[in-house]
């Protein structure tokens, strides 16, 4: 979405990359108090915003693992920031649906 337009609860759930994020964007959005709503749409907007200058690299790196079956020796993540506890848990789902 261009930032010259402004935005709206449609035009982040769309701008959002993955059905995922959306939903917990909309769940988000539909729990929260309207006095919070402003801080929690401007924090999604920041999301969408350094997302999508991040595309560029993001591309780049998914060509690189294409090309090469893994990431560089000197990527390191930094998009996103995810707790150990967040690690474990999921860690923990995906073993509980494996079996």
């Amino acid at each position: 979405m261009s930032t010259s337009q402004p935005w709206t609860i449609d035009g982040i759930g769309h701008a959002l990359p993955h059905p995922e994020l959306r939903a917990t964007f909309m769940r988000e959005v539909s729990f929260t108090d309207v006095r919070e709503l402003p801080a929690v749409l401007e924090r999604w907007v920041a999301f969408i915003q350094t997302f999508e200058a991040e595309r560029p690299r993001l591309e780049q790196l998914r060509e690189l693992v294409h090309e090469n079956g893994h990431p560089p020796a000197t990527y390191t993540a930094g998009l996103i920031d995810v707790a150990p506890d967040e690690l474990h848990s999921a860690a923990d789902e995906n073993r509980r649906g494996a079996a």
